[in-house]
């Protein structure tokens, strides 16, 4: 078994490096800084760590370097930060806008592009939106992009047309932590102080195994100062390792640990009375707090979990007794946010962290200290509300996630292809691809069946391949702005993007593009330049009056303020009224569960799918953005299914052997690796695999995509499931394998 492989297949160790000579360092130093230095954050993932780069001429980052004031990197770069140097230099990038010639769409289908200018490009895309507007309404036409800037912009373009559908990715991703958070915490918040943590339970957080440095630094600095790690996750992964007690539970299950753990608390009166008098509304409901929590002892968790109820018992002791300590869960791991009951453990592990104390405390989880950040539609008056509230995904009959703006790609194929609630025409869509959603080749057709897609994009997607127009956008590197980062905001902390080189080609940077195609739409709505945005986010800020004023100010790239206080902001939101939510009233007028009952996940293993689906990422990837980068393709080309060596015997499968996984709803094809550290009732495929795009020159046709493997869904599906998250169940899935 090369278990050595299995770990490097999963991106936990680096490729081994040739040793650089004395001679060599000592010329690489001095060309280094004999280069000019410009301050950067980094765009590869939401972590937006602060760096250094170091430029010589116009075009040229001869290397980088973490910011080592930067609380987010604490002077370190990951894999895919550094490798992120050749993003900009990718030959495969997009360079200049383009045309397709190809009435034909789908997979392998050649688009037949020819080079258009800008003028042309934006005209084109304005007119068919214009045409199309008139002829069935605005809401026939989508925008899709990431939550945060780029949304605001894509909101701002999509009420310009008078469309209510503004679409991303949240219900595939984090989107339980996030809706859950947001009406029991009123701050949907992923900041945690790990380091002064003491007690460090992980429901499947594994975020150290995925090369996330603004929370590795934090994890390994507890460990050092003898904070106790306790990690339950089917699977054994670096941050298991780095483990007092690894826990391989029963995929799906964590919602009984949870509740067993909430039953020792409050029956052995061992949460924290003071915190729970004064920040929680558990005086409140009490009596039914306690009532429903009755019947979820640690025996009942056993016979789910498979985890000895003695075992839960001394956990939740030691869990409420050692303090500070804290509850972690994140996005699409093991026990993450994927499975049709996911929402109630978000909910459930809220209610841990308010027991004992640790919700904007020390050791806890952090509501982040940050400088105000407005985006374009807080800064200039955006177009008006759109007449048409009913929207393409079906979030409008989801009353506490539709207010969010979040979701749902998981709905949207269906209500595509079925003209429900009504026909949709164009999409403009943002760094988004197919290889995201759930059932691929379900929203293909979707797509497929539009009059004409935009697509903004770096590199030349699979989405690309599908556009009737493609605008090529400028990397991280070619633009300038300013990031005020959460995931490790114990203090605010702005870090400058200084435009580290000139834009390549003919790129455009996303609010120029959005800016000049709003002219052409409703004019009066997009009257300024990015330029001048960019210096009202600054004055918003209060910090400076200009961008390049702020820059002056900066020490070291970065603008610092002040320290964390514990319960500061807690207290704020008490004295305004707002307790946190332990019996969720939000939820209880909603017609939603106000605690977290029991619910088992949709699906269990049986006779014929007998092995339960993990998706993981590895730490050398971002997703499916990065695997055209050489140094990471290298290290990390494809993916493989893991399976325990016991039942790869049985099923008389060897290491790097072809094999089938196949689910009810489709089915892939790569390579099989032993590995021992998987349940055997588990198979695990990292996702980010699996492209199809001819034009990705290193990526193209290595590994396979796990979306393959997993449902959509429909909106009245959701409804049914009385999930008010709108999530989709991407790990809710079980699978067989078999050789090919």
């Amino acid at each position: 078994m090369k278990l050595a492989a299995s770990g490097l297949l999963l991106g936990l160790a680096p490729k081994a490096l040739e040793p650089i000579s004395a001679e060599a360092g000592n010329y690489y130093y001095e060309k280094m800084f004999s280069s000019s230095l410009r301050y950067g954050v980094c765009g590869i993932c939401g972590s937006s760590c602060a760096l250094k780069a170091y430029v010589e001429g116009d075009y040229f980052i001869r290397d980088l370097e973490g910011n080592p004031d930067d609380l987010q990197s604490q002077g370190k770069l990951c894999a895919k930060g550094n490798a992120g140097i050749q993003y900009a230099y990718d030959p495969d990038r997009l360079k200049y806008p383009m045309k397709r010639t190809n009435p034909e769409k789908g997979i392998d289908v050649d688009p037949g592009w020819v080079r258009i200018t800008w003028d042309e490009a934006l005209d084109l895309i304005a007119n068919k939106f214009n045409e199309i507007k008139e002829t069935y309404g605005g809401q026939a036409i989508i925008f899709m992009a990431h939550p945060g800037e780029s949304m605001a912009w894509m909101m701002r373009l999509a009420r310009a047309v008078g469309s209510p559908n503004y679409i991303n990715h949240l219900d595939t991703c984090v989107i339980t932590n996030v809706l859950v958070r947001k009406y029991t915490m009123f701050i949907p918040t992923f900041c945690c102080d790990l380091e002064n943590s003491r007690y460090i339970l992980c429901f499947g957080w594994d975020q150290p195994a995925k090369g996330k440095i603004v929370y590795s630094h934090r994890f390994i600095r507890a460990k050092d100062e003898g904070a106790k790690v306790v990690v339950l996750n089917p699977m054994y992964t670096p941050t298991a390792s780095k483990a007092d007690e690894w826990i391989s539970i029963k995929p799906g299950t964590d919602l009984a640990f949870a509740l067993a753990m909430i039953n020792v608390i409050i029956n052995d009166n061992l949460y924290d009375e003071e915190y729970v008098t004064s920040y929680t509304n558990f005086p409140a409901y009490e009596n039914e707090i306690r009532s429903w929590v009755a019947q979820y002892t640690p025996e009942w968790a056993e016979s789910i979990t498979e985890v000895p109820a003695e075992t839960i018992r001394r956990i939740a002791t030691e869990f409420a007794t050692t303090k500070p300590s804290v509850a972690l869960t994140h996005k699409r791991d093991p026990a993450g946010p994927s499975y049709t009951n996911s929402w109630r453990l978000s909910h459930a592990i809220v209610i841990l962290n308010a027991l004992v104390g640790s919700i904007d405390n020390t050791g806890g989880i952090v509501y982040p200290r940050t400088f105000p950040m407005r985006n374009v539609n807080q800064l200039y008056q955006p177009p008006p509300t759109p007449t048409v509230t009913e929207k393409i995904d079906g979030k409008d009959k989801l009353p506490l996630l539709n207010p969010l703006n979040h979701g749902i790609f998981s709905t949207l194929a269906n209500g595509i292809l079925n003209d429900q609630p009504y026909p949709v025409k164009a999409a403009l869509i943002r760094g988004y691809n197919v290889l995201s959603f759930p059932n691929p080749n379900k929203i293909i057709e979707a797509f497929k069946k539009l009059e004409f897609i935009a697509v903004i994009d770096i590199i030349p997607s699979e989405m690309a391949m599908l556009a009737d127009v493609v605008l090529p956008e400028a990397t991280y590197w070619e633009v300038k702005g300013i990031s005020s980062r959460t995931y490790n905001g114990l203090h605010p902390q702005l870090a400058i993007r200084e435009q580290v080189i000139k834009p390549m080609y003919e790129v455009r940077s996303l609010g120029w593009i959005c800016i000049e195609l709003g002219k052409r739409l409703a004019p009066e709505y997009f009257d300024f330049t990015p330029d001048e945005l960019l210096n009202e986010q600054v004055r918003g800020t209060g910090l400076a009056n200009s961008f390049e004023e702020l820059v002056q100010k900066a020490t070291n790239g970065l603008v610092s303020s002040g320290e964390f206080v514990p319960l500061e902001k807690l207290q704020a939101l008490t004295s305004g009224g707002l307790k946190i939510q332990i019996y969720c009233e939000n939820f209880a007028a909603h017609g939603y569960d106000p605690l977290p009952s029991w619910e088992p996940k949709r699906e269990t293993p049986t006779l014929e799918y007998p092995y339960y689906l993990l998706v993981t990422r590895p730490a050398v990837h971002r997703h499916g953005k990065t695997t055209n980068i050489p140094w990471l393709h290298e290290i990390c080309p494809e993916n493989h299914v893991l399976i325990h060596p016991d039942e790869a015997a049985r099923l008389g499968i060897e290491d790097d052997e072809w094999v089938y996984v196949e689910s009810r709803y489709g089915r892939i094809k790569l390579k099989a690796l032993r590995y021992a550290g998987i349940r055997r009732d588990c198979v695990c495929v990292a996702h980010g695999f699996g492209h199809w795009s001819r034009q990705l020159s290193l990526a193209y046709g290595w590994g396979a995509n796990d979306g393959d493997l997993i449902p959509d869904q429909t909106i009245d599906e959701l409804l049914a499931r009385k999930d008010p998250t709108g999530a989709a169940p991407m790990s809710d899935v079980c699978v067989k394998v078999y050789r090919a």
